[in-house]
């Protein structure tokens, strides 16, 4: 009889040890794929913002098409400099500010080799698209801005950034635009888009070719 109550406490101890090993084991089964989405969201959350040049990769939004003055269409992004151009062009409320440091937009699609004013091949239908748009409002007058980060010598991004702005304004004029609609101007490493600088994405942003409208 006492052999037989030993066999059963025995059994009922095992069980026991077995339960509780088995609930430890689906906690940390648990924990562990908690860990594993956590490792997943972190590394979504570090993509990168720039190509394998290191430019800066603007969000131009979902692709529209544009109504155009003489019947054709454009398609760009909603977010795109063209389309920001093309409504302050055919909004008859929109005004030229009298403030200088005002309307200019950034030409998020027109990149330069590195320390370099040659244009990129895939900067083109950018440039083509804003001749596009200015032989459609003949009325109309811009100007282009050249702008670096403050990496290196302050003279040398001087020259380098006027020299792409020129480049891009060249390019304007080489698709018929008169070249009394548009001037440029290099600015060197002065009104920074992203202040900070301290990073490669927020340098990134900082080297850049701006258009603004002076006249419509």
């Amino acid at each position: 009889m006492k052999k037989a109550k030993t066999g059963i406490l025995t059994l009922l101890i095992g069980s026991s040890f077995l339960l509780t090993s088995c609930k430890c084991d689906k906690n940390a089964v648990v924990q562990d794929s908690a860990a594993t989405d956590t490792e997943q969201v972190d590394t979504s959350l570090a993509t990168s913002r720039l190509d394998a040049e290191g430019n800066y990769i603007y969000d131009i939004g979902n692709n529209i098409e544009i109504a155009l003055p003489d019947g054709s269409k454009m398609n760009v992004g909603e977010n795109s400099s063209e389309n920001k151009l093309f409504k302050m062009l055919s909004d008859e409320n929109f005004q030229v500010s009298d403030d200088k440091t005002q309307g200019w937009v950034t030409l998020d699609r027109v990149y330069f080799s590195s320390g370099k004013a040659e244009l990129s091949d895939n900067s083109q239908a950018q440039i083509s698209n804003i001749i596009t748009l200015l032989k459609l409002f003949p009325t109309a007058t811009v100007k282009v801005g050249g702008y670096t980060d403050n990496t290196g010598d302050a003279a040398v991004n001087k020259r380098v950034s006027t020299e792409r702005a020129k480049t891009v304004a060249d390019q304007i004029i080489a698709g018929g635009i008169d070249a009394s609609r548009i001037e440029s101007e290099g600015y060197g490493a002065e009104h920074f888009v992203c202040p900070a600088n301290d990073t490669d994405e927020c340098k990134a942003q900082n080297r850049r070719v701006d258009i603004r409208i002076t006249k419509k």
